[in-house]
């Protein structure tokens, strides 16, 4: 299995920043409700945590437009989340910038 950044830039879009955001980039995102945290186990988490998901996901729609763009929706059938392990170097030298 290969991990890719999913980011996009808001600059490419032709679109400005909105205020209040860090850098030009922006990523898809999810939404769990209560019932879906309590179920995966997320009881305290804090915005800008990275964790770790793994999930079984079926194709939920397909779209290949006229004008040659393409898109893809999934539903997430099974996930599974978890705090994503830092490096001993993160750990020992907080303030430092890791190569992500």
């Amino acid at each position: 299995m290969k991990m890719t950044s999913l980011a996009k830039k808001y600059s490419d879009l032709a679109e400005t920043k909105p205020s209040g955001a860090d850098t030009d980039e922006y990523f898809p995102t999810l939404y769990f409700d209560e019932a879906q945290m309590d179920a995966l186990g997320i009881d305290t988490a804090k915005v800008g945590t990275d964790m770790s998901m793994v999930a079984i996901v079926r194709v939920s729609s397909v779209s290949d437009s006229k004008n040659g763009s393409r898109s893809i929706g999934f539903e997430i059938i099974e996930a599974a989340i978890k705090p994503k392990e830092r490096d001993a170097a993160s750990i020992l030298f907080p303030n430092e910038k890791s190569g992500k």
